[in-house]
């Protein structure tokens, strides 16, 4: 009996494009199984982006004494002498960033002005009002160095009473407002997270004040500094 032998049916190679094919097909399966949760993380991550509430600038609050020295004013025939003092100083102090805020001071004090040796004598209460730029640098070491410049208004205020005209007795002398120009520089130093401790030294320059008489103006500028020591509250 003859056996007969089946021929294997032909096979064709396949091409290069077709085995990639499915490859293809599977790697684009799972990125598209993968974008729903790639979106869900996005969605996440903004959200939380803008729920989180943006850091808040801090600014400082001090409370300092200080010693006043004003020095002479010679002019127009007419000497102008001071008495040192001792005062006050409210300071607002805010840093956008470093080297770039603004402060704002409110001082206080009272001295004698003695025009041509006493011959006119008066007490003043003196109030100024400021408004500067504020260069601060980052603190080091719990270290911050300040220098503020600007300028605002002072005010001499005759305290009734102290009053002496040798020339005119009893003569009152009314209040004057000035502008001043003003610079502060210092350092700042905390000892707590919000509590800390400052030094340093102010100056103001202003016309010297007359209270309208022409009798007694120098027609001069001056000059007042003051050293001061305070502490501050950061908010």
């Amino acid at each position: 009996m003859q056996s007969v032998s089946l021929k294997k049916s032909p096979t064709f190679p396949r091409s290069a494009r077709s085995r990639r094919f499915p490859s293809f097909l599977s790697a684009l399966l799972v990125v598209a199984g993968m974008l729903p949760l790639a979106v869900a993380c996005h969605a996440q991550n903004t959200q939380t982006m803008q729920t989180v509430t943006p850091p808040k600038e801090k600014f400082d609050l001090g409370v300092a004494g200080f010693y006043q020295v004003t020095g002479a004013a010679n002019g127009n025939f007419i000497r102008d002498d001071t008495t040192a003092s001792g005062g006050a100083l409210i300071s607002f102090r805010q840093p956008w960033r470093p080297w770039a805020g603004y402060e704002v001071n409110v001082g206080y004090t009272k001295f004698y002005e003695s025009y041509n040796k006493n011959v006119v004598k008066v007490q003043s209460n003196v109030t100024d009002f400021s408004v500067s730029y504020l260069l601060q640098s980052p603190a080091y070491h719990g270290v911050e160095a300040y220098l503020a410049l600007g300028g605002g208004i002072i005010v001499f205020s005759p305290i009734a009473g102290t009053i002496t005209n040798v020339n005119q007795p009893g003569t009152s002398l009314p209040s004057q407002l000035l502008p001043e120009f003003t610079w502060n520089l210092g350092l700042n130093y905390s000892l707590y997270k919000r509590i800390g401790v400052q030094g340093g030294l102010r100056g103001l320059k202003y016309k010297t004040p007359d209270f309208h008489q022409f009798a007694i103006d120098t027609k001069t500028l001056r000059t007042t500094l003051e050293p001061n020591i305070g502490v501050f509250y950061r908010f």
